[in-house]
């Protein structure tokens, strides 16, 4: 009897133990410590990508539903499209591009391949741009650019090449870093205020572009190390920064599965995650409107998109990624942000099973601005919805985030 009890004894002992182990952890696992005095990137916004000419166009309403910030709709800011080879084509970029910019969207543009005949194998599959031709290509560019003006449809950014690292059966053209380095020497200081793009590699190659930075010629030439996440996850780029260049993510989708299939769409809100730590300033999805799409065929919203809501419609251009607990719980990830007015973000997915609390502590610096933060909610059931409004009590608000979730709260 007298050992059985004991044994009893340690085993209550050793559980109770283990029980306040764990209470403990999850206790300090719990505070989210923001400090709007350490910053990181600006952010120019969230998008896609419109594929008229090789798609149907967006209409109207898609644009509504794509760029405004309204209920329902997604509060993209950032709006890719592609530079045709021929002139004649570009028309169809002029109708969404223009509505678009009559909402304050940036506008950027990509070309897939130069005109056949500049390129080493007059073919726009494959091939190489002729250095013969450097002086026409960035003419080339600089016309799609004048015409997207005149268009009332001005662009912000120019790209120089799509995925050069990549040799597809369809439209495209391969350069290497020298290239690169021999194009922008030559032809950069062309681009005036446009923002030049550049690798804009298939997978995000620093192998591609720390040549092209280190080049004290080509460096200052060009405004942003841009990239797609192809076969790879997002990484931060201190030698870009380091240059004074910004981080674009420019094209990626996860699957081509239903884009309302929620399993499916949460990796998307993973990698936005990702993307935002990894000091990326814009991020911008593949196709605006396709089965996989932030928009379905249907013109209804996706999952996918709302998830995308949940930054676009909050973070908006010029706010800034401050400091925050990244992972308060093996689960939860939180990134947060804020305005010049001092107005506080904060996004937090929960990619667990369980209900979760989170402690908002705000620093000395910004906790008199805010009473309470709003809570915005996207799952598998709700789509970007008001959720309920936490009180911040001497900088503290403690809220509650459902598993498998994406929130957004916002300072009042």
């Amino acid at each position: 009897m007298y050992t059985f009890l004991s044994l009893k004894r340690t085993c209550f002992s050793l559980l109770a133990n283990l029980f306040l182990i764990l209470f403990s952890a999850n206790a300090l696992a719990q505070a989210v410590d923001i400090n709007p005095n350490t910053s990181y990137q600006t952010m120019r916004g969230f998008g896609g990508f419109n594929g008229a000419g090789w798609i149907d166009d967006l209409t109207s309403a898609q644009v509504d539903s794509a760029f405004g910030n309204g209920s329902g709709q997604i509060g993209l800011s950032i709006m890719r499209m592609r530079i045709d080879p021929s002139n004649s084509n570009w028309q169809r970029q002029v109708p969404t591009a223009q509505l678009a910019k009559a909402k304050g969207v940036t506008l950027f543009a990509t070309p897939w391949s130069p005109p056949a005949y500049m390129k080493t194998n007059n073919n726009l599959v494959s091939g190489r741009l002729s250095p013969t031709y450097y002086p026409d290509y960035a003419t080339h560019l600089l016309n799609f650019a004048s015409y997207m003006e005149t268009s009332n449809a001005a662009l912000y950014g120019i790209s120089v090449q799509n995925e050069p690292d990549w040799d597809p059966t369809y439209e495209g053209c391969q350069w290497n870093s020298t290239e690169f380095i021999n194009f922008l020497k030559a032809q950069g200081s062309r681009f005036g205020s446009l923002k030049v793009m550049t690798p804009e590699s298939l997978n995000f190659s620093k192998t591609l572009a720390d040549p092209i930075l280190n080049d004290v010629n080509a460096a200052p030439q060009f405004d942003i190390v841009a990239g797609h996440l192809y076969g790879v996850s997002p990484s931060d780029y201190p030698l870009a920064r380091s240059k004074g260049k910004e981080l674009w993510m420019t094209e990626h989708f996860t699957d081509n599965s239903d884009a309302n299939d929620w399993t499916k769409a949460m990796p998307a809100a993973l990698e936005l995650h990702n993307s935002m730590v990894a000091n990326y300033s814009a991020y911008v999805w593949w196709y605006i409107r396709r089965s996989y799409g932030l928009i379905t065929e249907d013109g209804n919203v996706s999952k996918r998109g709302y998830i995308m809501s949940q930054y676009a419609k909050y973070v908006r251009p010029g706010y800034t990624r401050i400091a925050a607990t990244e992972k308060p719980y093996a689960d939860v990830f939180i990134t947060a942000y804020k305005n010049s007015s001092g107005k506080i973000v904060v996004v937090a997915i929960n990619n667990g099973t369980s209900q979760r609390q989170v402690k908002l502590q705000l620093s000395a610096a910004s906790s008199g601005s805010a009473t309470a933060f709003v809570k915005y909610r996207t799952s598998s059931s709700f789509n970007n919805e008001y959720a309920g409004q936490y009180t911040v009590t001497s900088g503290l608000a403690t809220a509650y985030i459902d598993p498998g979730s994406v929130n957004t709260f916002v300072s009042q």
